[in-house]
């Protein structure tokens, strides 16, 4: 895996932390999800940030 995918890899996730932002906020203005629905949008960004991380280990540890 080399540095450009990496990057992209982060970048695709940074996305899906986004979106699932906007979930979240429109949640939260009004009853357009559910409370497990919400919990379960939580979970999609702590994931995808899980994932950031680790890529950033990887690169890291290739340089």
């Amino acid at each position: 895996m080399n540095a450009m995918t990496i990057a992209h890899m982060a970048g695709v996730l940074t996305s899906a932390i986004q979106a699932a932002d906007r979930l979240e906020l429109d949640a939260l203005k009004g009853p357009a999800l559910a409370d497990m629905d919400l919990d379960l949008v939580r979970d999609i960004k702590r994931d995808c940030s899980t994932c950031i991380s680790l890529l950033e280990q990887i690169g890291r540890e290739r340089r």
